[in-house]
């Protein structure tokens, strides 16, 4: 079985095709300069509906759409 994967496009870019690019919560964290723990804490159900960081959950796993425009309306309701 051959790992080549060159024909299939990755979701983590984004070629202007509209795919968002995916992230974790490490790398949400340093692109917005916060703790990791503070966007970890803002992704769980105990926390507010309206507060949460909008994600994508696979599992126990937490992901985020760079450039998607739910998280950034998330972000623009949190300047204001």
């Amino acid at each position: 079985m051959s790992l080549e994967t060159s024909s299939v496009p990755m979701m983590s870019q984004n070629g202007g095709n509209g795919i968002s690019e995916i992230i974790d919560s490490a790398d949400l964290a340093a692109r917005w300069r916060v703790p990791e723990s503070w966007i970890r804490n803002r992704t769980r159900a105990r926390t507010p509906k309206e507060e949460r960081i909008p994600c994508v959950r696979l599992g126990r796993y937490v992901r985020f759409e760079w450039g998607s425009p739910r998280l950034a309306e998330w972000l623009e309701k949190q300047r204001q």
